[in-house]
């Protein structure tokens, strides 16, 4: 029972990531990224769309790729006369893979990080590649950089993390933990917070590299800890969610039980914290100091993992599972009030985008994308789930 209870584990992990060490050596590499990142750039805002082994810009009107133009704002054309669109492919031979979100760098400058080729800087107005062999990172980069006016700080699956200059990218010092780093480090008041698969998290001086505190939680972490008020809260593969304060070397002040491993963060509202895991149960909290109390029973909602951050609108938690369905649940009493089919499993990072009389938006949108190239991304109605547009490829 206990092996069949491992190797399921071990399967979900592989299914999930893609990147265990162990199966990159059995298979000979990682074929393509696993999820697709979404980010929103620019005023007005465009949907910046990262998946396998380009960046693609969409309108969130409907979806479509957008169009290049000149100085003049005449759309650009390929040499087949065909209007050309932004999109970013990176790499000298083999290209490289995408899926975490570029960043903003500088006016007109892109920062993209890949898994396998390092840093790439694209200029936006020609949605060309600076750099095109990639500022090396000496590991593999697996979860969302970090970037401030200074330094960049890049989690990687080499066990470690990584702190470079902003401007030129040369290393100022490196972590080094016992398993991969998977989340985006979380700074606060010139503190990083970084989560690992070694169960540990760390509290490191961000400017040094000094490692402050470490304190070991019981069980892998693949997101990021939330702060609010001192204190930081975390979901992990102990099946727990944790509270900690920062001010006494991450001391666990509170813990909450769950059904099964919590693999991304809480989303925070209204001091309620709103998660799921990977057995689908979603769940709703709200911190009572040394503990935490239900606002409402945990729910199973979906029938397989739920791996992405909840968004939350007004009146729901909305959330994505590998079941393809797409769940509105009523915040108030966890009742699921909608659920929307989608051809592939959802993973990535869903976008929740306000109206916008720029982008000619008159309502709430939730955008999210799949692994299936039919449905790579797709916008509802947040009110509704109402169908609005999809990309396909």
């Amino acid at each position: 029972m206990l092996k069949s209870t491992l190797a399921k584990r071990v399967a979900l992990v592989a299914a999930l990531i893609l990147m265990v060490l162990a199966l990159g050596a059995c298979t000979g590499g990682l074929a393509e990224a696993s999820w697709g990142s979404l980010s929103l750039y620019g005023s007005p805002q465009n949907i910046l769309f990262a998946y396998a082994d380009r960046i693609v810009m969409l309108d969130p009107l409907d979806g479509s790729p957008v169009e290049l133009r000149d100085a003049d704002g005449n759309v650009r054309i390929d040499d087949t006369g065909n209007p050309r669109i932004w999109q970013v492919q990176a790499g000298q031979g083999a290209l490289a893979k995408f899926f975490t979100a570029p960043i903003p760098l500088a006016e007109n400058t892109l920062l993209a990080v890949s898994y396998d080729h390092g840093i790439f800087e694209i200029d936006v107005p020609s949605a060309r590649v600076n750099n095109t062999t990639g500022y090396a990172l000496s590991g593999n980069a697996v979860g969302d950089s970090l970037l401030t006016d200074d330094m960049l700080y890049t989690p990687l699956s080499s066990n470690s993390l990584t702190a470079r200059t902003a401007d030129g990218f040369s290393e100022v010092w490196r972590l080094t933990t016992g398993q991969s780093i998977w989340a985006r480090p979380l700074l606060v008041d010139g503190v990083l917070y970084i989560s690992s698969l070694d169960h540990n998290l760390y509290a490191v001086n961000a400017e040094t590299g000094e490692v402050l505190w470490q304190r070991n939680l019981g069980g892998a972490m693949t997101s990021a800890p939330i702060y609010a008020d001192g204190y930081l809260y975390i979901g992990t593969f102990g099946r727990k969610l944790l509270k900690l304060d920062t001010q006494n070397s991450g001391e666990i002040v509170a813990s909450y039980d769950t059904h099964d491993w919590v693999w991304g963060s809480p989303a925070l509202l209204d001091g309620t914290f709103y998660f799921g895991d990977v057995s689908g149960w979603l769940y709703a909290v709200t911190d009572e100091g040394d503990a935490f109390a239900n606002v409402w029973e945990p729910v199973q909602v979906a029938t397989r993992p739920i791996v992405a951050t909840p968004l939350l609108t007004e009146d729901s938690v909305v959330v994505g599972s590998r079941d393809h369905n797409l769940y509105w649940v009523d915040r108030e009493t966890g009742a699921v009030s909608l659920t929307r089919q989608l051809a592939g499993e959802i993973l990535g990072n869903m976008l929740l985008m306000q109206p916008s009389e720029e982008n000619e938006i008159s309502r709430e949108l939730i955008i999210v994308s799949t692994m299936t190239a039919s449905e790579y991304v797709v916008a509802y109605s947040a009110d509704t789930g109402e169908r609005i547009w999809v990309y396909s490829r």
